[in-house]
């Protein structure tokens, strides 16, 4: 079994999912609408947390972080990671700190004077977890389908507040997803338990996830499942170089931005600009869908 693909496609379907329940769980009055792009030129910093920054439906980002240390470099670190997509996008973003249980309490506001940054902050010490695996895992086995919510309840169970050390919950957790009997709400919560775990477990729950994979048929599926993706994501390449040739062969150059924002278009989005491209007058016509 290649794990590298397995995870690149476990990847994806977490960040998909959480982008999906993320606002309800948190109670955001938002809406998601894509993974926004997240790379930074000249910027290197040795961390996954690009994987959470979002697109909101009023024109924000949304960023996400999750901690499981509490230290004023991380305040600082966010404020770094902001105010570079500010700077490159001139986008409002809102920055939404998850605490697992071992931290209470922080400052989420930081004054170097002329800048004052905040963060809101969620603690999953406030959550009983120990009462929400009851309440799920008696769901699993009625046989009852999980909504987006439930998994990532089920998902977020190792870092809330429990009677049970954090390595037993995990398998615990992984465990229970194991026995979903819908397919669809099997594959969503092993993707978003090992996305989280894969960051925060230790060597044995990582073990643990491996061995999920390896006793059920949930490894293969989700490999199909890449598979699947990365023929969807060939198709959506191959139509935004079409675009890139016609808008070449019509205005004579295309703007490098231009160029990332059509990669980060939904493909239902790209087919709308194939169409619309032959009236295009201007190529500053292309901006309204790239905003």
């Amino acid at each position: 079994m290649d794990y590298n693909k397995i995870e690149d496609a476990v990847m994806k379907n977490a960040l998909n999912l959480f982008a999906q329940s993320a606002v309800k769980f948190f109670g955001i009055d938002k809406k998601i609408i894509a993974p926004a792009n997240t790379e930074i030129k000249n910027i290197e910093i040795n961390t996954n947390y690009t994987d959470y920054i979002f697109y909101a439906d009023d024109g924000s980002y949304i960023h996400f972080e999750f901690q499981t240390t509490n230290k004023e470099s991380d305040l600082r670190r966010f404020l770094f990671y902001d105010a570079s997509f500010v700077y490159r996008e001139n986008r409002k973003i809102e920055t939404i700190v998850i605490y697992s249980s071992d931290i209470k309490d922080v400052n989420s506001e930081l004054n170097m004077g002329s800048i004052k940054y905040s963060i809101k902050t969620f603690y999953m010490s406030s959550l009983d977890g120990d009462s929400i695996f009851e309440n799920i895992k008696q769901k699993i086995e009625q046989g009852d389908n999980l909504d987006d919510v439930d998994i990532l309840k089920l998902t977020f169970i190792p870092l809330m507040s429990s009677k049970i050390d954090k390595a037993q919950r995990a398998v615990n957790c992984i465990k229970a997803a194991a026995q979903i009997k819908s397919n669809e709400n099997k594959i969503q919560c092993i993707s978003m338990l090992f996305a989280l775990l894969n960051k925060f477990g230790n060597d044995e729950i990582k073990k643990s996830i491996w061995e999920v994979f390896e006793m059920t048929d949930i490894g293969r599926m989700i490999f199909e499942d890449g598979i699947k993706k990365g023929r969807e994501e060939g198709l959506k390449e191959g139509k935004i170089e079409t675009i890139l040739k016609l808008l070449v062969k019509k205005f004579g150059k295309v703007p490098e931005e231009y160029k990332g924002k059509l990669r980060n278009l939904s493909l239902e989005i790209i087919d709308i600009i194939l169409i619309e491209i032959i009236d295009m007058k201007d190529i500053k016509e292309l901006e309204k869908y790239l905003e």
